[in-house]
């Protein structure tokens, strides 16, 4: 059906752009997906995959966000239209529209009605998996055409504005323009979207609860990383605190959060005192509890001295204590249970100094903190031993192999409890 469309018209390098809205609905009824194109299979593999939509992650993620949340935003797409012979542009002074001299015509003459006739094809360089997500939010349907299980369809998206940038159809531009988009789009890295993600309940948590109330926000690193290095003045990092919440909150709920649906208020109480209490038995640990003494710049010097002569306060070894109170709060048998206030009072029993031969292959190979998944699961199996859990024999084998290869004349420890 031809329509006409107020737009802009400009250009880029020798490319002719024309940026337009639509409504919601009426976008997704428009567009063609790559796939449904005859040239589908004469696109390279690198391609095809770039084209390839996770319908998945537009159910989990991208369709809820835009169906319930009332300050949904989306961004431009950027799409190519094939078949475009009829596609006309008429510029207001073309039209003869008259304007004030504040208004010149080499200034107006960008902007028009968009005539298509509707015969064109259009199809997403770029946005096709916040197309699908359009379409997913609307109807509450999968592309198989199936309800997808915790979304509930909002029609009222169809009316939403969507902006539209088009370019007319030439093979060898679009491929640049798609391949150069989606190739060097630097992606949100996970610290930004820990900073503004609302839809994640536990971010949420970490930001407004935690950081700020618990934690000064100041001595709080929110930059990319996950580790701080000897001269910063911080505390911990933004993405430890997250991980640590991410782990109290399935110790204590036996489920691991589901971060793409935003819980029942009652249930968000209850996480934010869940984790307000953990937090709060958690910084009295003593080289946190002297580290936060004095949040402010005079504070500065301190908290690197203390980081000097305490592994613990290291980023990673944070992740493992949180991981040995959660053990030996939530993981033990009931006859060996700690509450996690006895579990802090026996890790204040332990000597954190680098110089300590304890630490030697566990936490710190040299002078350097051993980094890694498996190193943070060595350490926590180490502090637990010392505490006093009982371990598997097969355990308590690798937890000798890593000291006494870093430590040949000295005896493996004993426990302390």
């Amino acid at each position: 059906m031809a329509t006409s469309l107020p737009a802009f018209r400009g250009s880029f390098g020798t490319t002719e752009f024309f940026v337009l809205t639509m409504q919601a609905g009426e976008f997704v009824r428009s567009m063609t997906v790559p796939k449904e194109l005859e040239d589908w299979e004469d696109l390279s593999p690198e391609e095809k995959f770039q084209r390839e939509i996770n319908y998945k992650r537009v159910a989990t993620h991208i369709a809820p966000y835009l169906a319930h949340d009332d300050d949904r935003f989306i961004g431009a797409f950027i799409c190519e239209v094939r078949q475009h012979d009829e596609m006309e542009f008429e510029s207001l002074v073309d039209a003869g529209v008259k304007f004030p001299k504040a208004l010149p015509n080499s200034l107006m003459s960008k902007f028009g009605i968009l005539y298509l006739s509707g015969s064109e094809i259009m199809i997403p360089l770029d946005g096709q998996h916040r197309l699908a997500a359009l379409d997913f939010a609307i109807s509450g349907k999968d592309e198989k055409r199936n309800d997808i299980k915790g979304l509930t369809p909002n029609p009222a998206v169809a009316s939403d504005t969507c902006t539209v940038i088009l370019i007319r159809h030439n093979l060898e531009k679009a491929r640049k323009i798609f391949n150069k988009v989606n190739k060097y789009a630097k992606p949100t890295s996970k610290a930004d979207n820990l900073i503004t993600d609302d839809s994640n309940y536990i971010a949420v948590i970490t930001r407004e609860s935690i950081i700020g109330d618990i934690i000064p926000s100041r001595i709080v690193k929110t930059g990319s990383g996950n580790t701080l290095p000897d001269g910063a003045p911080e505390f911990t990092t933004l993405a430890t605190v997250y991980e640590i919440n991410l782990r109290v909150e399935e110790a204590y709920t036996g489920r691991k959060p589901d971060l793409t649906v935003l819980p029942r208020p009652e249930d968000k109480a209850l996480a934010i005192q869940t984790l307000e209490d953990f937090w709060g038995k958690f910084i009295e640990i003593e080289p946190y509890l002297h580290s936060l003494a004095d949040p402010t710049e005079e504070g500065d010097e301190r908290r690197k001295e203390i980081r000097r002569a305490s592994v613990a306060c290291k980023p990673i070894v944070q992740r493992a204590l949180a991981e040995v109170i959660l053990e030996l709060h939530c993981g033990s048998d009931d006859a060996d249970k700690l509450s996690v206030a006895e579990t802090v009072t026996r890790l204040n029993t332990l000597d954190w100094g680098p110089d300590n031969p304890t630490w030697q292959g566990i936490l710190l190979n040299g002078n350097k903190v051993i980094a890694g998944a498996s190193a943070q699961k060595l350490a926590t199996r180490m502090i637990c031993y010392l505490l006093g859990q009982k371990l598997e024999p097969i355990e308590i084998a690798k937890l000798k192999e890593a000291f006494l290869g870093n430590n040949p004349d000295r005896d493996f420890p004993a426990k302390i409890f």
